[in-house]
């Protein structure tokens, strides 16, 4: 089974003032995460800005990443969209450029029925035999991938492994137990990172790992060496700027501290705007007691 590794960034998407993808920064920002700890990257996923991207940004994008990190870490193509059909026109854009793996999240706005969502993923399963990642994120599709659908995605369609953003631990806790064994499970917050690795979860895939990748990496390893104490007191370090960065929409705060304390990355598109100044104020304060330590 492909392994695409426990810490997995959700890359933002540069552009420049025009709003046009800089490439130069892109190729540059896959380098900076590898070296700060990041197994793979999900690309054109939330974070990303999928929804403002054409076909042919996203080929951009993943030809960029290919090129600045190679094999030195995965790949992963977020080429799920509200629609089956432009779903499985991108998959196959990305399988033929030579990533590593596909993320399907649950189509939104239409509101699928939980047969529409394993009909989904079943065709776009048809056209690549590249690992499938499900993504599970209602609080931004308005519709929940319930627990039985994901066993059926398991077994029956053999999906790779779930990026869980349901922020319900109940929920994930239930689902770990049930498919731990049978699919990778990723945290897709970072604030419950450490539950899910205490409960059998293979990793993250992280925003805030853009600024602190190196402290999520130790916090995952001191779990998985059984020094449960350092993990706490760094997770308990983490906390409150994994929350700031979720106050305003996502990614405008993790682009504004990402900018100013690396490069420039340009800010969201429309229609997510820059943060306000007394958030940029609070994430830079959290930011720097991090580093100080």
């Amino acid at each position: 089974m492909t392994d695409f590794g426990k810490l997995l960034t959700a890359s933002i998407t540069p552009f420049d003032s025009n709003g046009v993808i800089n490439t130069d920064t892109l190729w540059r920002l896959c380098r900076k995460l590898v070296h700060d700890k990041s197994d793979g990257l999900v690309l054109t996923g939330t974070t990303g800005e999928s929804p403002n991207l054409t076909i042919k940004d996203r080929e951009i994008i993943y030809t960029t990443a290919l090129d600045s990190v190679g094999e030195k870490a995965s790949i992963v193509a977020g080429t799920g969209t509200y629609s089956t059909s432009e779903t499985i026109e991108i998959t196959r854009m990305a399988d033929s450029i030579g990533v590593d793996g596909i993320m399907i999240v649950t189509p939104y706005y239409s509101k699928p029925s939980q047969r529409g969502i394993l009909k989904h993923f079943e065709e776009v399963s048809k056209v690549t035999d590249l690992p499938i990642m499900a993504y599970n994120i209602p609080g931004r599709t308005s519709t929940l991938i319930e627990l039985e659908t994901l066993v059926s995605l398991a077994d029956d369609i053999g999906i790779h492994s779930i990026k869980d953003a349901v922020g319900n631990f109940d929920f994930s806790k239930k689902e770990l137990e049930a498919l731990q064994d049978k699919v990778d499970i990723y945290s897709g917050n970072d604030n419950e990172t450490l539950d899910f690795i205490k409960n059998g979860g293979k990793g993250v895939v992280s925003v805030a790992s853009h600024v602190v990748g190196n402290e999520i990496y130790e916090m995952m390893e001191s779990v998985q060496n059984n020094d449960i104490k350092k993990a706490e007191a760094i997770d308990n370090d983490l906390g409150e700027l994994f929350k700031a960065l979720f106050e305003e929409p996502s990614p405008g705060p993790i682009k504004k501290i990402l900018s100013e304390s690396w490069e420039d990355v340009g800010e969201p598109l429309l229609p997510i705007t820059d943060i306000s100044t007394e958030l940029a104020n609070k994430i830079r304060g959290f930011y720097s007691k991090i580093k100080e330590k």
